[in-house]
């Protein structure tokens, strides 16, 4: 998996020093002059992987703003702030929106190469965790409308019979509405289908 460095910080001489640092480890790194700039060019890009390095205050939008506003779509990248104006405050901020660390300006070189690494494992995690999700949404999505239905019923512990019933079907096309989800869904028992399931709502 491409290990890049998504850079954002308005100083260009940090961009440039932090570039040849971090591309120095065999890194890549993107760097960008503000929030604006990284947008524009990854909007539609939602599964970024790597780290985002992410200077608080800058000209404009600020990066710990920008991660306030609750629009946050790169859920895979980890993100590190750094910033020459570090307040208890600031940290707390940071972390409540999910930052991976926070650091204050001047950097230590060697406490960044290691946490960047730590970034990358985390955002590799991430990534298996969102192949796995889209896997189980996409078998999901192949259930029809009463194969969901039927599904869901047993769910909540209701017998084949009890299903029937309840949606006024015989027992066997409860029977097959199952059988064709369970082969849809990859699972061979109802336990592993509220398994599929729970994955998806944990999201």
């Amino acid at each position: 998996m491409d290990n890049t460095i998504w850079l954002i910080d308005d100083d260009e001489s940090i961009r440039e020093s932090m570039t040849f640092l971090l591309s120095g480890m065999g890194w890549p790194v993107r760097a960008y002059e503000s929030v604006d700039a990284f947008t524009a060019a990854h909007a539609q890009e939602k599964a970024l992987v790597g780290c985002m390095l992410l200077d608080m205050r800058m000209p404009g939008k600020g990066g710990l703003t920008w991660l306030e506003e609750g629009t946050w779509p790169w859920s895979l990248l980890p993100v590190i702030i750094m910033t020459g104006h570090g307040t208890v405050d600031a940290c707390r901020r940071a972390f409540r929106n999910g930052v991976f660390e926070f650091f204050t300006k001047p950097l230590d070189a060697d406490k960044l190469i290691e946490t960047v690494g730590l970034a990358f494992e985390e955002s590799h995690r991430r990534f298996a965790d969102w192949q796995e999700t889209t896997r189980i949404a996409t078998r999901f999505a192949q259930l029809t409308a009463r194969e969901h239905e039927v599904l869901g019923e047993l769910m909540k512990g209701l017998s084949n019979k009890e299903v029937a019933a309840r949606l006024n079907l015989s027992p066997r096309t409860v029977e097959a509405h199952r059988a064709a989800a369970f082969t849809k869904l990859g699972v061979s028992s109802l336990v592993q289908a509220i398994r599929e399931y729970d994955k998806l709502q944990s999201v």
